[in-house]
């Protein structure tokens, strides 16, 4: 295991979002077509952090590791995949081939994105990080959504929080946005929506654990912002962020 962050994906139901009944579209490369809103989420959940993508599909045993990034490449995923899970002649299920993998490997942060129903069988220490998505909807929107929170748990955000001086005590942000929100008659609603953007993306930044891209992104926003709140504003949240 090069990377500790495991992505363990699934195909169809995931990226293949074909009916059961229905054939496959076909791809100009001869092999299944994939949804393309579902591969933009995909990419866009892979630029959060960095995870080796390990492919748990049935399909992984009908081609090779080389032919599955080329059909990956084809399509616009831009990761490749680092390996396939291996084939346990004495597992019945993907539950059992996933527990049988991260105990193995003694994984620690990873994050599955499937349909099979047996997952849902997991124990509760592993289940919280699986994404148990439907046939024919695959990785939509919402469960990009769900996807980004839990990553945000992996990689240690929920170990940072903002935090800012409140009628003389310092406060967490994400408390301070909602309970004290009323009380704060000098920050108008437009600054209100600054501060959440400036904040999150410190958060993101003070975990140190995010691809230098994203930081960089980060950074960028937080200076686009500045100038859009008052310098006491500004202070407030700059000069009291505090990681737990």
């Amino acid at each position: 295991m090069r990377n500790n962050k495991l992505l363990i994906l699934d195909l169809d139901g995931v990226l293949i979002t074909n009916p059961s009944w229905k054939a496959d579209r076909i791809h100009s490369d001869g092999y299944s077509d994939f949804n393309e809103s579902c591969v933009e989420n995909l990419n866009q959940l892979l630029s959060l952090s960095e995870f080796d993508i390990w492919l748990s599909s049935t399909r992984r045993t009908a081609k090779t590791l080389t032919e599955f990034n080329l059909i990956f490449k084809n399509r616009g995923i831009k990761k490749d995949i680092i390996g396939f899970l291996p084939e346990y002649a004495d597992c019945k299920n993907r539950k059992e081939e996933v527990l049988k993998f991260i105990t193995e490997f003694k994984i620690t942060d990873f994050l599955i994105i499937d349909d099979d129903k047996s997952l849902n069988g997991l124990e509760s220490g592993i289940k919280k990080y699986l994404i148990s998505t439907e046939l024919v909807k695959g990785f939509n929107s919402e469960k990009l959504k769900e996807a980004t929170e839990k990553i945000n748990k992996i990689i240690g955000i929920d170990k940072y929080k903002i935090y800012i001086k409140y009628n003389g005590e310092y406060d967490v942000m994400a408390d301070f946005r909602t309970g004290a929100k009323n009380d704060l008659k000098k920050i108008s609603a437009r600054e209100w929506s600054i501060i959440g953007q400036i904040v999150d993306s410190y958060c993101i930044l003070n975990t140190g654990k995010y691809s230098k891209t994203i930081q960089t992104d980060m950074e960028a926003t937080i200076e686009k912002l500045k100038p859009m709140i008052t310098d006491e504003v500004w202070c407030l949240i700059k000069n009291n962020e505090k990681p737990i």
